[in-house]
């Protein structure tokens, strides 16, 4: 064997090892970005959710409570810590344990987490009108 072919031999072993690593690793960073998607998918559906059952949930407590007292003298701060707690009380019963399992880990108190996001619709709400 000369060393021509030698050198050969040895650059196509160090080459053939490389790319078998650099295949592996970009294996492995394919995997993760797909789960990581999938994970991110999950997330956005399971929280998605939880916000369009608050979105109807305010309408509804609108539906049913606020719009029969607002601009009365009935329309009291109590009144409307009322609304929010009923509403606050039906999102909870509505949105999935799944999805309150994900907010807990994620964000914290799920009682809090749906004060927030009432209060944030109704901002919302509010501006559009």
């Amino acid at each position: 064997m000369t060393w021509q072919q030698i050198l050969i031999s040895i650059v196509a072993t160090v080459l053939s090892t490389a790319l078998a690593a650099l295949g592996s690793w970009v294996l492995v960073k394919v995997k993760t970005l797909v789960s990581t998607k999938i994970k991110n998918q999950q997330a956005q559906a399971l929280l998605s959710g939880a916000i369009d059952v608050i979105a109807s949930v305010v309408k509804s407590t609108y539906q049913t409570y606020v719009q029969a007292i607002k601009g009365t003298d009935a329309w009291t701060a109590e009144a409307q810590k009322n609304a929010l707690q009923q509403a606050a009380e039906a999102a909870q019963t509505q949105i999935s344990q799944e999805a309150q399992t994900y907010i807990q880990a994620n964000f914290g108190d799920v009682g809090a987490w749906i004060k927030n996001q009432i209060e944030a619709t109704l901002y919302d709400l509010k501006n559009r009108a």
